[in-house]
């Protein structure tokens, strides 16, 4: 598949008895949905979100069911602690970065000293 294809997500280009595809998605606007890899694999797939898109929700990953996942190395829960790195997630409420909201520090943030 082409590297700069733009396709439907939820599409498959494969037969209905064969696997689906598991689509990584542009999440930026500008993009309009581009997909940028596509594997029968979702492991293979979720590995190319985690080395050329470790810090946020710049894609996503489409799987064949049509559940939208995304990774982010750093995630944590409300309150700082740890959470899994890779959870659900809804394109459609994606923010720019240069129009999210900065988020200061709280009582739950790690400090030094």
């Amino acid at each position: 598949m082409a590297a700069d294809k733009t396709i439907d997500p939820l599409a498959t280009d494969t037969p209905q008895d064969g696997p689906g595809r598991n689509n990584v998605v542009l999440t930026h606007p500008q993009e309009q949905g581009r997909v940028v890899f596509s594997s029968v694999s979702e492991s293979r797939a979720k590995d190319y979100i985690e080395r050329h898109f470790p810090r946020g929700s710049e894609a996503h990953l489409v799987t064949p069911s049509g559940e939208t996942l995304s990774y982010e190395s750093e995630r944590s829960g409300d309150k700082g602690q740890d959470a899994d790195k890779w959870a659900a997630f809804d394109p459609t409420s994606y923010v720019v970065p240069s129009q999210a909201v900065t988020v200061g520090p709280d009582e739950y943030a790690d400090r030094e000293g």
